[in-house]
């Protein structure tokens, strides 16, 4: 009797204890997801829609392709009523003067990860970006959206719902609980899946790289029939071709292409394979680009990260202090030493960082491979732009070293270097993603949403100077200069409250 009082209080003792540690476990998650960071209060940046007018301002045309000087635009209820001078605004309506300024359409990043991090949407709002697609969507994402559409300050977004992988039981859990994948792994549950993103009002299904044949095939059809799209990566299941035939209109990175056309090849290790390799990706590039645009099949860059990459092996120190490291949420980038493989930023903890132990010749080797994988990239974005393939801008933000909204800038300069005319650049950070997923913005034109930016320099000469912002306009709300500034010192000052390692030796100042 006694012996089972004592088998009983060890088995309650056995079961709160890991109770709690799966409540410590669940509560750490939250915190390397910048859930526990503190959060800037955004009514103190909330204001009303105006009805207004900007005068004398020079005017992005509809196509894109150079500005018309000395414009009056009308906005009033979030809405553009006219970009004709002879419009009669009511005497009541306050003026913007724009002499000297540029106004192009509010610019749209088509591949972010929020995670848990709500300070990022002011981020966004301060950097003049203006709308975002959440690639990998939480139920939280939703209620975000619907504060938005209330006035809450933020960008306009388009959300895809969790990553959908196929797996074996118990790593499907883990997935699951660690990372948030859904594990679907035929057709039954992959119409189950589908039919509660809809219900729950996600904009997309996204696809992950281990999502077997039969669950993929699956997902393109009910989606489909639910009016969602279906955006993401390649299965590593599936050959190319099974993507050309699918509902598939987009494909989330280049760096997905070019891994496939390295699987197609095989490793290549030194200089003489690797310039063979580059060879290849732009031959494949080429071939595969009627494809994409007989598909109609969009490809997103995120080129600016992968290019990275050997940066982050060999200088990491430097590129750190190149990035507005202190306005990356400090739970993401301090992450957890004891989870490797994750979001980690710093020396210690990064993502990519160097392997241990390695020889001379092997960090040689390193350096060819990633400098020869940034490069391919680069190659297939020219080659498709080139073959007039579908392209928007997308920097995958919250991965080091993408800062959320900063990181935007500079994605639109590592395309411009990848060939891409500024003209072409713009295009593809406003009128084509608003296409694709169907949102009112994107141009300069009556009857679309007043989502805008006021360049104190002409963007279409270098485009750099998209970071020259002047003011924000968001569903016909004005931001000014000096509030975009509050906005980022709020931000700045909520991380540092919520930092725990010195970052100090990485400021730029």
């Amino acid at each position: 009797m006694k012996l089972k009082k004592v088998l009983k209080y060890v088995l309650i003792f056995l079961l709160l204890g890991s109770l709690i540690l799966l409540y410590l476990a669940q509560q750490n998650t939250i915190r390397i997801y910048g859930g526990k960071t503190e959060i800037v209060n955004h009514s103190d940046f909330q204001i009303e829609q105006k009805s207004f007018c900007i005068e004398h301002v020079n005017l992005l045309a509809e196509d894109g392709e150079s500005f018309i000087s000395n414009q009056r635009i009308c906005i009033d209820n979030g809405k553009i009523v006219s970009v004709d001078s002879s419009f009669q605004a009511p005497s009541d309506w306050p003026t913007i003067d724009g002499s000297g300024k540029y106004l192009i359409p509010g610019l749209i990043d088509s591949h972010v990860h929020l995670f848990k991090s709500q300070n990022d949407l002011l981020l966004y709002l301060a950097t003049g970006v203006t709308e975002i697609r959440e690639m990998i969507g939480e139920e939280d994402h939703l209620q975000w959206r619907e504060e938005i559409k209330a006035g809450r300050p933020g960008p306009d977004m388009f959300i895809a719902s969790p990553r959908l992988g196929s797996f074996g039981f118990m790593e499907g859990w883990f997935m699951k609980v660690s990372q948030g994948f859904n594990n679907i792994r035929d057709a039954k549950e992959a119409e189950s899946y589908v039919n509660r993103y809809a219900e729950l009002g996600y904009d997309a299904v996204k696809i992950y790289c281990y999502l077997n044949e039969e669950a993929y095939e699956a997902v393109n059809k009910y989606a489909v029939e639910k009016g969602m799209k279906v955006v993401g990566h390649i299965p590593f299941d599936l050959e190319l071709d099974a993507i050309w035939n699918s509902n598939q209109t987009e494909i989330a990175h280049i760096e997905e292409l070019m891994n496939a056309f390295r699987r197609e090849y095989g490793r290549f290790e030194t200089q003489e394979e690797a310039d063979d390799f580059l060879a290849y990706v732009d031959r494949r590039s080429r071939e595969i680009a009627p494809n994409l645009k007989e598909n109609r099949i969009s490809v997103t860059t995120t080129i600016w990260l992968t290019q990275s990459f050997v940066r982050q092996k060999f200088e990491l120190e430097k590129v750190l202090k190149e990035v507005e490291l202190a306005y990356e949420n400090p739970g993401i980038s301090e992450w957890d030493e004891k989870i490797p493989g994750g979001l980690g930023w710093l020396p210690h903890i990064n993502r990519y960082k160097m392997p241990e132990g390695l020889t001379e010749g092997e960090k040689a080797g390193q350096k060819i491979w990633w400098y020869t994988y940034g490069y391919a990239c680069q190659l297939i974005l020219g080659s498709l732009h080139e073959e007039g393939v579908s392209i928007i801008a997308g920097t995958d933000a919250n991965l080091p070293p993408t800062v959320p909204g900063f990181s935007l800038h500079n994605e639109l300069q590592a395309m411009q270097e990848a060939g891409m005319s500024q003209a072409e650049v713009l295009r593809s950070a406003t009128a084509i993603p608003a296409q694709w997923m169907g949102s009112n913005t994107g141009v300069i034109a009556e009857g679309f949403k007043a989502n805008l930016l006021l360049l104190d320099q002409n963007p279409l000469a270098d485009i750099s100077h998209t970071q020259s912002i002047n003011t924000v306009i968001l569903d016909g709300r004005i931001y000014p200069r000096a509030q975009l500034d509050e906005i980022l010192k709020a931000v700045k000052a909520a991380t540092d409250a919520s930092r725990t390692e010195d970052i100090s030796r990485f400021s730029s100042d």
